[in-house]
């Protein structure tokens, strides 16, 4: 859509603001894509309704459903549609502009032959009309007066034209007549009768409307014949064929209930096969305003429920009524439906000619983030970074991520080189999935604080604002836009608007999230599963009392967060945050974090819980002692650091993504024992990897190697046993190089001191029996002799590692805890024992400790396994040392 003036300034002009109109007709080049499929419909349906019976065969006898609706949401362009339609039926050759490919040249012969035929009436827009307005004569006005211009046109001379002979202009005269009758008539038919009138008189005219009404659709259909033969003389002849069909657009029908359900009743009323409908309203609107004309009609006749279970009773059978009248009126089929602009064409929005630079996407790479000392400030740069992964994901990680979201159907094949670098993230994707208008707003939006911080730059005269406002603005102006434009709950919207988006004392904007009124909520699916090899059942944890049965690896997609908003004035009441409003949260959310002291507000010790979920280790325990449910299926998910934005955990799933792709088939199913225990092991690196790269200084760049290092050369390898250590010791060095790193450039709570926190607390536990398939997975964290990593990095680790070792210990028996307590079979014993405390509570715990003691049973029969994970932890934790592998 063409919306950028054509001599659009460079930054450093002061910004000055275009007025511009609410919707316009545009050639075809310029339309957005949405628009282009919505017109192609609309012009496919014309012509197949030029081209239907019109003898009037069976007109008496058959319903007739001659509307058809556009819908889509606010701004997505339904006018727009309506106006270029007018345009392309008027001058098909300059609509459609230079010949194209096949779907051009497709579209300009359907243009060109229904051009003729189509006559396209005054468009009628219900906003300004009145709620008691006559519609039927507004209609019928319409038609005389189209009837009325080839009439009065005028010819090349200024002489009248005379588009008929004597002798028709006698039948047209005619044809004058029986309009100007169904004009006189129409107010006896549609206004009520007033009650203050004379009960005789009323009465006369209830006879009399009676007796318009009861003849008054032949006589429609009769006049519409002769309208339709009169107007198709001048175009094609006296000698009969084709004849024109007459279009009504009718515009913003959902504004109000009145306006609705009596354009609903008023296309019923004066079907014709010469005379189609199309209207423009959001379909959701106008399925909920059907509703509320039907629910006011049982109020105002009575017929409604009393109580809360009586109004129930007649939202539904208002529901049913609205869907059935919708689906005899506007049948779906006859639906065309407007989506928003995808967020790819909205990167590269306008596409007109106007170049990169003046794209959305080349103004958000000119708007700056906050800079500071923060590491996050360091590896962002642009606004564009926190809807773009393409500078994050190295080119065989991009290339397999994009494999992958073409396989899940989340991206489309597009041929256009922008989009072929282009790696939206998953915040990204909503942010920009907009409406035209919504996205032309963003367009403005973006220019505006670009051209005004240029024309605020040192030197010029006019104030500076701190590095990152701007972004700031544009994020707080879409979300508040998302919020007034969704459907959420009027509770819902008050909270994001006066709750959590605040100003601080200084009037800066910021987020509020004290109480934790968002929660993510995780939407994965299944990618693969691995089976652990059998156990063995010797040691103090076996026999009939307790044994681990089975043990599996999930591995799973991760799809995309959904947030959730809740109530905290009102318990238990939660509403989803739409996508748009979702999208520009995560995208405010992460600006406001990226400031030297961030800008989102908590009392608790984590703001937002953010981590996704991708693996899980699944155990399958047999407590034999644990009365009520000795068998439990406990789940241990791995868990990444707990990162404070969503571009770094949007980094981690994007290349974790990748690498479910870049692994065969055939990777998952193990051969034997051992062959899975080194695939688990290969899993396990490269996830540590993964988390190494994300947590650096580059934020992503996860380098997958080549055939000779790194995870490629494991994963072509034929011997995994024979690629696997080289790799592990890659592993290794990467996790030294990023403890050098975070002891020389972390400035305090910060990502890498985010990272620290993880690699002291959580690797050490990741290859512990809770996480692992083998024994021997602890030998990603074993370091050869004399091996001490880059600039002492592992030895500083170890280090922490053995001043940790009691914290460990009870983080374990905690993590253990968890899953068990999290288990299906602790839910339904909990189920089982009540709500109630006492002694139910008493059971329940005394089962809880009794299956936690027996898994560490099992596990740990041949010793503390923490203290394999580095020899020299030994005595701290008062355990023999294990005895060497061969």
């Amino acid at each position: 859509m063409a919306t950028t003036p054509n001599d659009a300034p460079e930054a450093g002009s002061q910004y000055l603001p275009t007025p511009l109109p609410e919707a316009r007709a545009f050639a075809w080049a310029d339309l957005l894509t949405p628009t282009q499929r919505g017109l192609r419909e609309l012009f496919s349906w014309l012509e197949a309704a030029c081209e239907g019976p019109s003898d009037g065969v069976g007109a008496g006898t058959e319903h007739l459903s001659t509307s058809l609706l556009v819908s889509g949401a606010r701004g997505s362009g339904k006018t727009t549609l309506l106006l270029s339609a007018v345009q392309a039926l008027r001058d098909w050759k300059r609509f459609v502009g230079a010949p194209g490919g096949p779907e051009v040249a497709a579209l300009s012969r359907t243009l060109e032959r229904i051009e003729r035929r189509i006559l396209w009436l005054e468009p009628l827009d219900l906003e300004p009309v009145p709620s008691q307005a006559n519609l039927l004569a507004t209609l019928l006005v319409r038609v005389r007066a189209a009837l009325d211009h080839p009439r009065h046109a005028k010819g090349s001379r200024g002489d009248s034209a005379r588009w008929a002979t004597s002798i028709l202009e006698e039948g047209a005269e005619e044809t004058w007549g029986k309009l100007d009758h169904l004009i006189r008539d129409a107010s006896f038919m549609w206004e009520d009768i007033p009650t203050t009138t004379d009960a005789r008189v009323r009465a006369e005219q209830q006879i009399r409307a009676s007796e318009i009404y009861a003849n008054f659709q032949p006589r429609f259909a009769d006049a519409m014949e002769d309208v339709a033969r009169t107007l198709s003389m001048p175009r094609f002849g006296a000698s009969g064929g084709d004849q024109v069909l007459l279009v009504l657009p009718i515009d913003n029908v959902d504004r109000s209930i009145d306006h609705l359900y009596n354009i609903v009743k008023l296309t019923r009323m004066v079907a014709s096969r010469h005379l189609w409908f199309v209207l423009a309203a959001g379909h959701q609107e106008f399925q909920r305003f059907m509703e509320r004309s039907f629910q006011k009609e049982l109020i105002v006749s009575g017929q409604a429920g009393i109580g809360s279970r009586g109004q129930e009773e007649s939202l539904a059978i208002a529901r049913r009524q609205a869907a059935t009248t919708l689906r005899r009126a506007l049948p779906p089929s006859y639906r065309i439906a407007l989506d928003p602009v995808e967020p790819h064409e909205a990167w590269r929005f306008p596409v007109d000619g106007q170049g990169e630079s003046l794209s959305l996407g080349g103004l958000l790479r000119r708007m700056k983030l906050p800079r500071g000392r923060r590491t996050e400030s360091q590896v962002l740069d642009s606004f564009a970074d926190l809807f773009d992964l393409a500078d994050r994901l190295t080119p065989a990680v991009a290339r397999c991520y994009r494999e992958g979201l073409r396989t899940d159907g989340a991206e489309a094949q597009e041929p256009n080189a922008h989009v072929s670098e282009l790696l939206l993230s998953q915040a990204g994707k909503l942010a920009l999935t907009l409406p035209a208008r919504t996205l032309q707003d963003l367009w403005h939006a973006v220019r505006r604080e670009v051209l005004s911080s240029g024309a605020s730059a040192p030197g010029s005269g006019s104030p500076v604002a701190e590095q990152g406002e701007p972004a700031v603005r544009v994020a707080t102006e879409m979300l508040r836009n998302a919020i007034d434009e969704s459907d959420l709950p009027a509770w819902a919207s008050e909270q994001l608007h006066h709750h959590i988006l605040r100003h601080d004392d200084q009037g800066r904007v910021c987020l509020d999230l004290t109480g934790k009124p968002v929660r993510r909520s995780k939407r994965t699916s299944l990618h693969g599963v691995l089976q652990g090899p059998p156990r063995d059942p010797g040691g103090n944890g076996t026999g009939a009392y307790a044994r681990v049965l089975g043990t599996e690896v999930h591995l799973r997609r991760f799809h995309e967060v959904v947030l959730v908003l809740e109530d905290l004035e009102s318990s238990g009441r939660e509403a989803t945050l739409p996508a748009n409003v979702a999208g520009w949260f995560m995208i405010l959310h992460d600006v406001l974090m990226l400031f030297e002291r961030p800008r989102v507000l908590s009392a608790d010790v984590t703001p937002f819980e953010m981590s996704p979920e991708m693996i899980v280790t699944v155990h399958e325990l047999w407590a034999g002692h644990a009365r009520g449910e000795p068998f439990i299926q406990a789940g241990f998910w791995w868990t990444p650091p707990s990162w404070n934005t969503f571009i770094e955990f949007a980094v981690l799933t994007a290349q974790w993504r990748a690498f479910l792709v870049r692994i065969s088939k055939g990777f998952l199913t193990a051969t034997d024992g051992h062959d899975a225990a080194l695939r688990a092991r290969l899993i396990q690196a490269a996830w540590v990897e993964n988390i190494c790269s994300v947590a650096g200084l580059a934020m992503g760049r996860w380098d997958w190697g080549d055939e000779h290092s790194g995870a490629a050369s494991t994963l072509r390898a034929s011997r995994l046993d024979a690629t696997l250590d080289p790799y592990e010791q890659r592993v290794r060095d990467g996790v030294a190089e990023l403890v050098t790193r975070i002891r020389e450039h972390s400035a305090g709570y910060d990502r890498l001191w985010t990272a620290q926190v993880w690699l002291r607390n959580t690797l050490p536990l990741q290859v512990l029996p809770e996480f692992a398939l083998a024994s021997d997975a602890w030998d990603l964290l074993h370091q050869p002799p004399g091996s001490t990593g880059a600039g002492g990095g592992w030895d500083a680790l170890v280090k922490d590692w053995r001043t940790q070792a009691p914290r460990l210990a009870a983080l374990r028996q905690q993590r253990v805890r968890d899953a068990v307590n999290g288990s299906s079979a602790a839910e339904s014993l909990r189920l089982a024992l009540g709500a109630g405390g006492g002694r139910a509570s008493d059971t329940y715990y005394r089962w809880l400790d009794t299956v936690v003691e027996a898994w560490f049973a099992v596990v740990d029969h041949d010793g503390d396994p923490l203290a394999r994970v580095v020899l020299g932890l030994t005595p701290l934790l008062g355990v023999s040392p294990p005895e060497e592998r061969t």
